[in-house]
C-alpha cells in the first residue's frame, strides 16, 4: 500500500473509500467523458514485484532525506538560541537540548519501522520546535522592541482605540507610529508621497487582541500575538496531516521567512489558524451534516476577517465546493445551492464581525478595508512588479499590473472551473499565482497559503481524472488565455517611463556615510503635465518620500528641470555602502514609475594594516599606516596618484575630542591630512604624539570623490594608546 493510500484510510477509514467509489462509479457530466491514467507507466520486461520494490525503495530515500532534514532543522533552533547566550543565559538550555536532538534524529533518522519511535520522535521534535520558536521570539523582542510593520502598529492602536468607545475606522493611525516606534522606511507610502494612516484591514485584525488586553497584556502585544498565531497554525497543520507527512509541516515553518514573518510583524499569521482548519475540513461540507456544515463556512469567513488575502481565496473554494457536490449528487443546481450556502455564510460570518463598524460607519469601514486594493500604494514587492523596479522595464502604467493580476485571477477561475479533477491539488494555491503579478506582490502574498495548501493535498477525497470531450476548444482556451497574460504582461513591461531622471550630484553626511542631499537632472519625455514626488529606492525598499529644495513643482510636456531634493530623516539616507536610485511618480494620466540609474558611490575602499595597535605606544614613538585601496571584493587596487586622507578624534567618555598626535610631520593635532598613493595603490601615515593623552586616540583614512568631492571608502578605525 502506498503512503499516499495509507494515509487516507488512516485518517478516514471506509467512509472515505466508500466516498471515492462513490464519486469514480457514477457517470460524468454529458460535456465530459472519464479518462482515468496511470501516473506511472509499467516498464517493458519489468514485473510488478520489480515495480513495487524500486517505488518503496525511492519512497525510503525520500523518508529518509526528510527526517535527516529535519535533524538539521532542530541543530539550527539551537544555533539560533544559542546567539542569545549573553544577552539571555537560560536560552543556552533549551539551544543545547534542540541540538542534542537534532543530533538524535541524524544518527537515528527514522529509520526504525516501530510506530512508536516515529511517534517519540514526531511529538518530540514538534515541542522543541515550537519551544525554540517561543524563546527565539522572546529574544527578537529584547534585541528590537520596536514594531517592524505599519499594520501591526495600526492593529494594537486600533484595538485600544476601542476599548476606549473610539471607532477606528474614523480615527487617524498616525499616532501609533511614534507609540510603537514605527521605522518611517516601513510605513506603507502613497505615490502622493504620503503614508497610509487610515486602517486598512477587517475588524478582526484588531479584535483579536482585545481578550489580551482585558487580561492587562499591552506590551509588545502585536508581536505576541503574531507568535502565538504561527504556532497555533504549526500545531494544526502537524496534527491535521498523516504521521508521514508530519516531519514536513516542521520543516517547513522553520524556514526563516516564516518565522521572521511571524515576528517581525507581517500579521497575515492571524488567519492562518482558520484557513489550516478549512484546508482539512472544506471538502466534507458537501456530505456533513453536523456542525461542520455550518462551521467550514463561519471559520472561513472569520478568516476574510483578519486580511483581503482569503477573499481572493473564496472563488476558488466555491468551485471545489461546487464540483464535489456535482461529483456526489450529479444536480447542478444542488451544486449552485450547496455553494451559494457557503458564500452566504461566509460572507454573513465576516459582516458580522465587522458589524459594530458597518452599520456604524459604513463608507470609511468599506474605504478603509479596501484600501490595499484602491488607495494607490506606491508599487513593491518580489513578483513582476521588480522587473520594473530594478531593470527599469516599463513604469509607465503600474494599472497595467493591476489589471494584469485580476485578469490572471479570472483565468485562474476558469481553468479551476473546466479542469477541476486535475487542478483540485492546487486549490489553495492558485490565488498566489495572480497575486505575482499585480503592483505590490510582497513575498508573504506567496508563501503564507503554503500549509493550508499542503494540509488540503494530504486530506483531499480522491477524484477520478475527467478530460472534456472536446478537448481541441479547451487547449485553444488555454492558450488564449495564457497569450492575452503574456500581451498584457508585455505591455506592462514595455510601457515606458514617462520622466528621464538622472542623478547629478550627491551630498553626503561625511563620516555617517550617508547621502542626504540629491541633485537631479528631470525630463518631461510624456506629452503631459506631470508634478513628480520624489523617494529613493535601496535595497528594494522605498524610504521616505524627500522634500524638493529646488525645482519647478510641475512640469510641463517635454521640458527639462534640474531638482534638488534632501533626504527628510535619518531612515531615508542611503548608505555610501552599496547603492542606491531615485525614484520618481507621477499621476497625471495614471499612476507612473520613474527611476535613475543605480548610483554606486562606492567602488573603493580602504583598508589600514595594521589594523591594531596591542599595548601603549611611548611618546615620541612612531606608528606607521599603510592604507590599501581595495576593491568591492578586497583586492588590491593598484593605481598612483590617488589622494587619501588620514584624520584623527579622540572618542572620549564625556564626548568627541581632537586629538594631538602627528601625521606625517604635519602641525600636532591636524587632521585630516593628505598622502598620495604609489604604484600600488598605497598610501604611507606615519603618527606619533608628545602631549599627553588619557583616552586613545583614532585614526581613520578615507577617499574624497574628485568631481564632487564627497568623502567615501572609509577604512576602519584603529585605536592607538599613547604614553
Amino acid at each position: 500500500m502506498s503512503i499516499w493510500k495509507f494515509s487516507l484510510a488512516k485518517l478516514s477509514g471506509r467512509g472515505l473509500e466508500t466516498e471515492r467509489e462513490l464519486q469514480t462509479s457514477l457517470p460524468p457530466p454529458s460535456f465530459l467523458s472519464e479518462g482515468v491514467g496511470s501516473s506511472t507507466p509499467m516498464r517493458r520486461g519489468s514485473s510488478e514485484e520489480e515495480i513495487i520494490n524500486d517505488e518503496s525503495h525511492s519512497s525510503y530515500h525520500v523518508y529518509l532525506g526528510i527526517w535527516m532534514t529535519l535533524g538539521v532543522i532542530e541543530i539550527l533552533w539551537g544555533v539560533r538560541l544559542w546567539m542569545a547566550n549573553t544577552t539571555v543565559p537560560l536560552l543556552v538550555l533549551p539551544g543545547v537540548i534542540a541540538i542534542l536532538w537534532g543530533l538524535g534524529i541524524l544518527i537515528w533518522h527514522g529509520g526504525s519501522e516501530r510506530s512508536r519511535f516515529r511517534t517519540i520522535a514526531l511529538y518530540g521534535s514538534l515541542v522543541i520546535m515550537l519551544a525554540s520558536f517561543l524563546f527565539w521570539a522572546y529574544f527578537q523582542i529584547l534585541q528590537n522592541p520596536a514594531y517592524g510593520t505599519d499594520e501591526m502598529a495600526f492593529d494594537q492602536y486600533a484595538a485600544q482605540l476601542f476599548l476606549h468607545g473610539v471607532n477606528p475606522y474614523l480615527h487617524s493611525m498616525a499616532p501609533s507610529f511614534n507609540l510603537f516606534q514605527v521605522d518611517p522606511n516601513s510605513y506603507t507610502w502613497m505615490v502622493t508621497g504620503k503614508p497610509v494612516t487610515s486602517l486598512s484591514y477587517p475588524a478582526l485584525s484588531f479584535l483579536l487582541y482585545i481578550p489580551f488586553m482585558v487580561l492587562g497584556i499591552y506590551s509588545e502585544l502585536a508581536v505576541w500575538v503574531n507568535t502565538l498565531a504561527w504556532a497555533v497554525t504549526v500545531a494544526l497543520a502537524f496534527f491535521m496531516t498523516p504521521k508521514r507527512s508530519r516531519a514536513f509541516v516542521l520543516i517547513v515553518s522553520s524556514l526563516s521567512i516564516y518565522i521572521t514573518y511571524a515576528v517581525g510583524g507581517v500579521t497575515d499569521v492571524l488567519f492562518l489558524p482558520f484557513l489550516v482548519v478549512v484546508a482539512y475540513t472544506w471538502e466534507r461540507y458537501v456530505s456533513s451534516c453536523s456542525l461542520w456544515r455550518f462551521g467550514i463556512p463561519v471559520l472561513f469567513g472569520l478568516s476574510m476577517s483578519v486580511k483581503q488575502t482569503p477573499w481572493l481565496l473564496l472563488p476558488f473554494v466555491l468551485i471545489g465546493i461546487g464540483w464535489e457536490k456535482y461529483y456526489r449528487d450529479r444536480s447542478v443546481s444542488q451544486s449552485v445551492r450547496t455553494a451559494g450556502s457557503f458564500f452566504a455564510i461566509s460572507i454573513a460570518t465576516f459582516l458580522v464581525t465587522n458589524l459594530p463598524f458597518d452599520l456604524e460607519t459604513p463608507i470609511a469601514w468599506f474605504k478603509g478595508i479596501t484600501t490595499p486594493f484602491f488607495g494607490g500604494n506606491v508599487p513593491a514587492g518580489e513578483g513582476l512588479i521588480s522587473l520594473t523596479l530594478f531593470l527599469h522595464l516599463g513604469g509607465g502604467s503600474l494599472f497595467a499590473f493591476t489589471f494584469l493580476g485580476g485578469l490572471t485571477l479570472v483565468v485562474m477561475m476558469g481553468l479551476l472551473l473546466f479542469g477541476y479533477s486535475r487542478l483540485k491539488s492546487w486549490l489553495f494555491l492558485m490565488p498566489c499565482i495572480p497575486l505575482a503579478f499585480t503592483s505590490r506582490s510582497f513575498a508573504s502574498y506567496l508563501v503564507m497559503l503554503v500549509l493550508p495548501a499542503f494540509v488540503a493535498q494530504h486530506n483531499a477525497i480522491p477524484t477520478a481524472l475527467v478530460s472534456l470531450k472536446r478537448r481541441g476548444k479547451a487547449l485553444y482556451a488555454v492558450a488564449g488565455s495564457v497569450v492575452l497574460i503574456g500581451l498584457v504582461g508585455i505591455y506592462a513591461l514595455t510601457r515606458s517611463s514617462p520622466l528621464s531622471v538622472t542623478v547629478s550630484s550627491i551630498h553626503t553626511t561625511g563620516q555617517l556615510a550617508s547621502v542626504d542631499t540629491v541633485q537631479l537632472a528631470v525630463r518631461n519625455q510624456s506629452l503631459r503635465t506631470v508634478q513628480p514626488k520624489f523617494t529613493a529606492d535601496e535595497g528594494g525598499s522605498l524610504t521616505s518620500f524627500w522634500q524638493v529644495l529646488s525645482g519647478p513643482k510641475q512640469l510641463k510636456p517635454l521640458q527639462s528641470a534640474s531638482y534638488t531634493v534632501v533626504a527628510p530623516n535619518y531612515y531615508a539616507m542611503p548608505s555610501l555602502v552599496g547603492g542606491f536610485q531615485m525614484v520618481a511618480f507621477t499621476s497625471a494620466g495614471g499612476v507612473t514609475i520613474s527611476h535613475s540609474g543605480a548610483f554606486i558611490p562606492t567602488q573603493w575602499h580602504l583598508a589600514l594594516n595594521p589594523d591594531s595597535v596591542a599595548g601603549a605606544v611611548p611618546y615620541g614613538h612612531n606608528v606607521t599606516f599603510t592604507a590599501q585601496i581595495v576593491d568591492r571584493y578586497d583586492r588590491p587596487v593598484d593605481v598612483a596618484g590617488v589622494a587619501v586622507y588620514m584624520g584623527q578624534i579622540i572618542y572620549a567618555q564625556r564626548g568627541l575630542i581632537y586629538g594631538e598626535a602627528t601625521i606625517n610631520n604635519s602641525n600636532a593635532g591636524q587632521t585630516p591630512v593628505l598622502a598620495l598613493t604609489n604604484s600600488q595603490g598605497q598610501a604611507t601615515f606615519t603618527v606619533t604624539d608628545l602631549v599627553h593623552e588619557s583616552d586613545p586616540v583614532y585614526f581613520e583614512a578615507n577617499l574624497v570623490n574628485r568631481t564632487t568631492f564627497y568623502p567615501y571608502g572609509y577604512s576602519q578605525i584603529v585605536p592607538v594608546r599613547f604614553g
